[in-house]
């Protein structure tokens, strides 16, 4: 890849992030009226776990851009509102595996409800074909960084 072409996909990614926190998280977190409030990151690591089970922090940490010790803290506070567990791993004991307990499956599913609900409201104006082929784009986009 040329620098150009490297500097548009920077840019590009970057752009797209700040329109998904916009766009998306940011009207999320606004409508989350549970208790306790969780916030941002607990969310983000909670939505994680929801959707690869069980992780290490230190996978968490990568996939959400969590320094160590900021993840302690918020995984510390999950630990104690009941709704992330530790487990040594099996297959390595020196590893320990972060996963939902069944009040924070509980939990992040209710959220989860609730940021459908947002999304409906957001896209209630798109056309379905527009719609259909954002979704196919943000796959492809998906599909194509597991790759790297």
């Amino acid at each position: 890849m040329d620098h150009e072409k490297a500097k548009e996909v920077h840019t590009v990614l970057l752009t797209f992030m700040g329109l998904f926190h916009e766009k998306f998280l940011l009207n999320f977190r606004r409508q989350d009226g549970f208790v306790p409030r969780l916030n941002k990151n607990q969310i983000k690591i909670m939505g994680i776990l929801q959707q690869q089970d069980k992780l290490t922090a230190t996978e968490i940490g990568k996939m959400l851009d969590i320094e160590k010790g900021s993840l302690t803290t918020l995984t510390d506070q999950l630990e104690a509102f009941g709704f992330v567990k530790r487990a040594v791993d099996p297959d390595d004991r020196r590893r320990v595996l972060l996963s939902l307990s069944d009040a924070g499956r509980a939990r992040i599913e209710k959220v989860m409800a609730q940021y459908i609900i947002s999304i409906k409201e957001l896209f209630r104006d798109v056309d379905p074909g527009e719609l259909e082929e954002f979704i196919n784009s943000i796959n492809y986009a998906v599909n194509f960084m597991k790759k790297l």
